[in-house]
């Protein structure tokens, strides 16, 4: 007979090692699968701007930061902030963007203290 100890502590779960082994191996697939669809998307939007001719390449990435300078720039409301963080992660993923480029992308993509 069981003391009454051990019948009050009932497992937590009714799974077995080998659910249980099961349950963490495609949780770990699962995030793998998401992790390269996530890097297969970038990749694929950077070809894509690749394969513009330079010139549209060069005036869209000039507008882009245009557009973050006049809209994103210092005392932007808190509404924009996505708005500014969207445009800094396009420029971000053209090759082009290099230098003055990168520090303004820089400067909306780190996080910043919320108070």
């Amino acid at each position: 007979m069981q003391s009454p100890a051990r019948a009050l502590a009932a497992p937590r779960s009714a799974r077995t090692p080998w659910t249980t082994w099961l349950f963490r191996t495609a949780v770990a697939v699962l995030l793998a699968a998401v992790v390269v669809g996530v890097l297969v998307e970038l990749s694929a939007k950077r070809r894509a701007l690749r394969t513009l001719p330079a010139e549209q390449r060069a005036a869209v990435l000039a507008r882009t930061l245009e557009e973050l300078r006049e809209t994103c720039g210092p005392g932007a409301p808190d509404v924009l902030r996505d708005h500014c963080r969207e445009l800094a992660s396009f420029a971000a993923q053209f090759d082009d963007c290099r230098g003055e480029c990168e520090a303004l992308v820089r400067g909306h993509l780190t996080s910043s203290p919320t108070r």
